[in-house]
Formats: C-alpha cells, structure tokens, sequence
C-alpha cells in the first residue's frame, strides 16, 4: 500500500475566520466563540482580542487584527492547510497564542475576557452598529479596561497568510 497525504485547500477568508475560531478555542473562550467568529466571516470585524485584567486593568492581552482586500475571497485564491505545524487548520502561531493565553489566565488565576473591533464602515454607522453587537458578544459602546502599566507587544506573522496579524502584550 503506497502512503498517501490528505490536503485540501480553501479560500483564503475561510482560513482566517479558522485562525479566529482556533485562537479562542486554544485559550479556553467556548461563550461567544461561534458569534465572534461569525463576525469575522461577515467581514463585520477587522480585530479581535483576547484578555485579562485585574483590578480593573487590563495586564494581558493576545490579539489578531485582520486586514480584508476586496479580493481576498475570489474563488481562484486558494489557501492550502497543508503547511509545516498547522494542525487541522490552525496555524502554529493561533495554537501558540492560544495555549499560551490559557496558560497565563490559569496560572494568574483570571478569568479569559474578549473584545472586538468592527470594521470603519460599521462604526461609522451608529444603527448598524448598535443592531451587530450583541450578534458577535458585545456590549455596544463598551470599554476594554485601560493597561495596568505601559506593555511590551511582541507582533506575530502568519505564514502564508496575510491577511491576520497576531500580538500579544504583557505588563506580567
């Protein structure tokens, strides 16, 4: 029996919308995850972020911010998951950053928070704004908690697709 390899490709949208849904996954986030990752297929959110804070301020913080272009879900553009340390289709860095960020909410005893931000269109609009909120998990007009101390921010790549940048940031 020859050994055989499975891949399979998917649209470039798909596997950021994977990267979001693998990230909150990782970092123990199941409330909302769906809703969020929803956001991100509808093109509603152009940043995601996941957080902890204590007494009032945020000390830790892991986010993907994505950069959409008007053709980055043409047909012809395909994504292959096939790449060295993705596992199913989450990149190593999602896994990473999530794990990570479970790790550090368990070992500070803080409950996971997580925050979004909609695209420029959708801010400037207050009606549609308001109506999407609570589609994706959000209070309309709700504040994420000001740093504790000036973080340090390490920013993160993904191989092969551009389109989401990962970061995280610690005042820990």
């Amino acid at each position: 029996m020859c050994p055989s390899t499975y891949t399979f490709a998917y649209t470039r949208a798909r596997a950021v919308v994977d990267q979001v849904d693998v990230l909150f996954g990782e970092a123990g986030i199941s409330d909302e995850r769906e809703k969020v990752c929803n956001g991100v297929e509808q093109r509603w959110l152009e940043a995601v972020g996941l957080y902890l804070e204590r007494n009032g301020k945020r000390v830790y913080e892991v986010r993907a911010e994505i950069h959409w272009s008007t053709d980055s879900d043409a047909a012809d553009l395909e994504f292959s998951s096939d790449l060295p340390g993705w596992e199913n289709s989450g990149s190593p860095e999602a896994i990473v950053l999530g794990r990570r960020f479970q790790g550090v909410a368990k070992e500070q005893g803080l409950e996971p928070r997580f925050w979004v931000r909609f695209t420029p269109y959708i801010r400037a609009n207050p009606d549609e704004h308001k109506r999407l909120c609570p589609l994706v998990g959000v209070v309309y007009e709700g504040k994420v908690p000001d740093w504790a101390a000036v973080p340090t921010k390490r920013s993160i790549s993904l191989q092969d697709l551009s389109e989401i940048r990962m970061s995280e940031r610690s005042t820990l």
